[in-house]
């Protein structure tokens, strides 16, 4: 499958009320968004198409799928009892670069937190599953699923598994916020623990490990380098101080980060926690991208 870049601006705008009598002239949608020069930023699809998008992946013919909320507040129990999110896929059928026809390829989910194409499957993380959907009549709604892999525990706050994001030595990985987790795989591996972790599992379920983890309360989003190179979000390096809590981290293979917290010791360490790459404030980044130009 040719590699696909994916840049994705999911952006909700608010204006702030003043005071009584004052006229708000902030700029307001599109035009109050700035990039740098040589980009733009364009409106490829509205409300009329969908409600509450998430995350999203492209598949090799440019359609978009989307992982959407119901726009329901529901607790932990709620959505394990009764999921209602979606995952939408949208299509440009005419070419002109603006979708313009949706559809629900796969309904009553979780929380589906991302999704990647991989070979004919779309790949989705919605704990406590990771989930193959496959549609085998074109139809544009998936008509198989089967769950891959399976054990990470729910949390409504999001702070659960993120993922899958396809890494370029083959494997799916996916990131676990720090809500728990009881594993059996189908090739005979069990895990157990609390602590958040990054992961890494072959397409067919076999092989999961974790690649790093630590402290820090929830992994969301990778990107990787052409040499393997891994960069992710997370939030709570540290309880917020000065000014800074979330940070973007080069994960090292084995490594364990901070912040220190009791789950920390479900790691072997030999010697300090890593250091974090670039701090930020109570942001919580979730979405990162390598720009290839």
């Amino acid at each position: 499958m040719a590699a696909l870049g994916l840049g994705l601006v999911l952006a909700i705008l608010f204006t702030g009320g003043g005071k009584a009598g004052q006229t708000n002239t902030a700029p307001t949608g599109l035009t109050a968004l700035h990039v740098p020069p040589g980009f733009k930023v364009e409106k490829v699809a509205g409300s009329d198409l969908l409600s509450y998008p998430m995350m999203g992946t492209f598949d090799d013919r440019g359609r978009l799928f989307l992982c959407e909320s119901s726009g329901n507040t529901l607790t932990t129990p709620e959505m394990a009892a009764k999921p209602d999110y979606v995952v939408r896929m949208l299509e440009d059928t005419d070419g002109d670069g603006v979708f313009d026809r949706s559809t629900v390829f796969a309904d009553k989910l979780t929380l589906p937190a991302g999704a990647v194409w991989y070979r004919d499957s779309l790949y989705v993380a919605a704990p406590p599953d990771l989930i193959r959907f496959d549609d085998t009549n074109n139809d544009g709604v998936a008509d198989h699923s089967e769950v891959v892999v399976t054990g990470w525990n729910l949390s409504s706050n999001a702070a659960s598994l993120h993922g899958p994001f396809l890494g370029p030595d083959g494997w799916l990985y996916l990131t676990d916020g720090r809500h728990g987790f009881n594993i059996k795989t189908k090739d005979g591996r069990a895990f157990e623990g609390k602590a958040s972790r990054i992961w890494r599992v072959r397409p067919d379920g076999t092989g999961l490990e974790w690649v790093a983890g630590g402290g820090f309360d929830n992994p969301v989003e990778l990107a990787f380098l052409p040499t393997g190179e891994t960069f992710g979000t997370m939030t709570y390096f540290q309880d917020p101080r000065d000014g800074q809590r979330d940070a973007i981290i080069d994960w090292v293979w084995g490594g364990v980060y901070p912040k220190p917290y009791p789950v920390i010791s479900e790691f072997k360490r030999t010697g300090d926690l890593m250091p974090v790459m670039t701090k930020f404030a109570r942001i919580a980044p979730a979405g990162l991208l390598l720009y290839r130009g």
